[in-house]
């Protein structure tokens, strides 16, 4: 991040491989789908906190950061990706090799 995160970020993103399902973009606010079910909403935007995150958080579409430790199931008909949540993401068409690549690490 260009800024310092704050207190609340960093305990967010503190052991965030095991707890982030998901970040979804919410105009210029980011809302982090957790995997004890509750929902977290930050004043970020998706940017911000895609340069700060790295591999298992993959950028599958314009509005969604998904963590690829909570993958289900890959659809390459619908070009869809299943998280364990039950949530249905559509993949991009240029992200679709990214994602497909890394799933396969």
């Amino acid at each position: 991040m260009k800024t310092t995160p704050s207190k609340k970020q960093l305990r967010l993103l503190q052991n965030a491989p095991k707890r982030i399902i998901k970040l979804v973009a919410n105009a210029n606010y980011t809302t982090f789908y957790l995997s004890n079910g509750k929902s977290v909403l930050m004043s970020y935007s998706l940017k911000r906190y895609q340069d700060y995150l790295s591999y298992p958080f993959i950028r599958v579409n314009k509005s969604c950061i998904a963590n690829m430790f909570f993958l289900e199931n890959l659809c390459p008909v619908s070009k869809k990706i299943k998280l364990e949540d039950g949530s249905e993401i559509r993949i991009s068409r240029r992200r679709y090799n990214t994602v497909c690549k890394n799933i396969s690490l």
